[in-house]
């Protein structure tokens, strides 16, 4: 048998996560070591990778693991990581709110990180949209002998402008009528994005920089250019054609295909990342690397929240990663462990970094929170099948089992609560089915209780339209006729599922009758079923919607109106929140259905005497429906 030659080689080039910075307020990074012996050499050279903003940071997260990766095997050092207040790193409060001069100073802090851990002599930054802005801005500063740019933002003014501008159209804008009057604290402030901080501060900076208005970087400059909007980059090629050194403008298409709506979507430029480690390769040759060892890492962090320390360490379990997060000073049995379980493909951060937010805000109150990612998502090992972005794949079932044994093992938690959005409330639900481990259930605009082989996230969207509440509204606009007079309403798609949607709802007061008339289950649903059956076994069930989503009529059809089908215990909690939309964009909905949800496993489990997994907790189906201060209202318009 022929020995293996590098037994150590995965260990040495595997990514490693690790907090650097502002102990107070670090930062998240990736550091992907340059692997030598794939590469032939070391090229002496480290690639600091400077993400985009909100939206454009989520649906290009894996492509930037995957240049990573593409940099790496060539013979590069690369650090890809996260500015404070964004991704996975720790906010900052600034007077004001400008964080312009914060995240220029993150990517200086960023090269002088990765100077330190890799001991290379030269730094490239490469940038995408805003991240381009930021890394052009700083180039000089730190030193750097290169510079990639894709898609860039050249005038900070102008991207400002064009996201007010997005943010005016978005649908989240409330129509008010004369006789109507808003909570001031449900509408989308003028200083959020997409979920996302936007003070008036930042913008003002951001107009202030200009990179056409910036003297020609002393550097060779590799330009990619969009494929969607044609000519944008005209000003900057005309302001720096004439520099000394080299600059290279690729037209090479895959910018559109990679920067999506949905990160289920995006698609990897491969060919834009070959061109790019082509280009940079010419710049520093590879030269003879003597062995060296691993960098200390930094895997735990202090984050304090008010009158509480919260500690983040960085795990990694099974080829999944992961971030607890806990007071230090807790004991961590005295309560179950949140796993929260992936938004669709978006990494463990979630959409608008609501499980960023959610995790801390759980463990200040002593919970133990895990955000991980599953297979095939963000830094997680591929699925068993090596795909990526599989959303609904029947392995996040298996993998949700390994996280609770990890934390049984590592955190010796005594149970679970699953929660997850969307696809995370679905393989949540479907892993509290198989494990009698998990003790809660919070449940969040769960669209499927059923993925059938051969479907696809696609064909759900085609065949979906949105909730019965939100076409009776609908009627009552203006604007609603407008469209149908301008032919863009498709009613017979619409038509055709309302009447699906009616029939399904005439079998479920069917049902309903039936149950209450002869008591007995038998004629329920097998999910009305399952649930009961969950609640029956002692589970917590938590289930919140936004009132005007797709899901409320889903979880209509399978339990009836206002869950009856359910029956009446304390264990089962109904929640309707107004004005938000399917994943709580609006900052005033993030922070509801944050507090909503921390209000409801302290009612739930503060009080509770734990038992072990093994012994189910007496049932209460037959429980009176009781008020609990934690199902107050959060906000005058969350729906009773």
């Amino acid at each position: 048998m022929a020995a293996q030659q590098y037994p150590s080689k995965d260990i040495l080039y595997t990514p490693q996560a690790f907090w650097f910075g502002d102990t107070a307020a670090p930062m998240l990074g990736w550091y992907h070591p340059a692997r030598v012996r794939d590469a032939g050499g070391s090229r002496q050279c480290g690639v600091v990778l400077c993400p985009p903003f909100g939206h454009e940071y989520m649906v290009s997260y894996l492509s930037y693991k995957h240049l990573a990766n593409h940099l790496a095997k060539a013979g590069f050092d690369v650090c890809f990581f996260d500015y404070n207040n964004s991704g996975d790193a720790v906010d900052v409060d600034i007077d004001g709110g400008d964080r312009v001069a914060l995240w220029q100073e993150n990517i200086r802090q960023a090269a002088r990180q990765l100077r330190q851990m890799a001991g290379v002599e030269h730094i490239t930054l490469f940038g995408l949209r805003l991240g381009a802005l930021l890394a052009g801005t700083v180039a000089a500063d730190i030193d750097a002998r290169a510079l990639m740019l894709m898609a860039p933002v050249i005038s900070g003014r102008a991207y400002a402008r064009e996201m007010l501008v997005l943010r005016n159209m978005s649908s989240l804008q409330p129509e008010v009528y004369p006789e109507q009057t808003i909570d001031p604290n449900q509408v989308a402030t003028d200083d959020e994005l997409t979920g996302y901080e936007f003070t008036a501060a930042t913008r003002s900076s951001l107009g202030k920089l200009d990179l056409s208005k910036l003297p020609a970087p002393a550097m060779p400059v590799f330009l990619q250019q969009r494929d969607d909007i044609i000519g944008q980059d005209n000003k900057l090629v005309q302001a720096w054609h004439h520099h000394d050194h080299a600059l290279h403008l690729s037209d090479l298409p895959g910018y559109a295909a990679m920067m999506r709506e949905d990160a289920h979507d995006t698609v990897v430029p491969v060919a834009i990342w070959q061109a790019m480690q082509t280009w940079l390769e010419r710049y520093f040759p590879l030269r003879e690397a003597a062995g060296r060892e691993l960098p200390a890492y930094r895997h735990t962090a202090s984050i304090r929240l008010g009158n509480s320390v919260v500690m983040e360490e960085l795990v990694d379990f099974e080829g999944m990663s992961g971030i607890v997060s806990r007071q230090a000073s807790i004991d961590a049995r005295a309560l179950p462990c949140v796993i929260l379980c992936n938004i669709g493909a978006n990494h463990r951060v979630g959409n608008h970094r609501l499980y960023v937010t959610l995790a801390r805000s759980l463990a200040s109150q002593g919970f133990c929170v895990l955000r991980f990612d599953k297979s095939g998502i963000g830094y997680s090992r591929m699925t068993p099948d090596d795909k990526e972005n599989d959303v609904h794949s029947v392995s996040g079932v298996d993998d949700l089992s390994s996280a609770m044994y990890f934390m049984q093992g590592k955190y010796h938690s005594p149970s679970f609560v699953l929660t997850g959005l969307c696809s995370g409330a679905y393989l949540a639900y479907l892993s509290a089915l198989r494990d009698e481990r998990v003790s809660g259930l919070v449940l969040i605009n769960q669209l499927t209780y059923r993925w059938r082989e051969g479907d696809t996230i696609e064909g759900r969207k085609k065949a979906t339209i949105k909730s019965t509440h939100f076409y009776v509204q609908a009627l009552a606009k203006g604007g609603t006729w407008k469209r149908v007079i301008k032919g863009q309403v498709d009613f017979r798609q619409i038509g055709s599922n309302l009447l699906r949607r009616i029939g399904k709802r005439l079998r479920t007061q069917w049902q309903l009758l039936s149950t209450t008339l002869m008591h007995n289950n038998l004629f329920i649903g097998q999910v009305a079923r399952n649930l009961r059956n969950l609640e029956a076994r002692g589970t917590e069930l938590v289930l919140i919607y936004e009132a005007s989503d797709t899901a409320v009529d889903i979880m209509t059809e399978q339990f009836g109106r206002h869950a009856k089908l359910l029956g009446s215990s304390e264990r089962i909690c109904l929640k309707f929140f107004n004005g938000a939309d399917h994943t709580f964009t609006p900052r005033w909905s993030q922070l509801a259905v944050v507090d909503f949800i921390g209000k409801q496993l302290l009612h739930r489990f503060s009080h509770r005497q734990l038992v072990p997994a093994s012994v189910p907790a007496p049932a209460s189906a037959s429980a009176s429906v009781k008020q609990h201060p934690a199902d107050e209202p959060v906000s005058a318009d969350v729906a009773k």
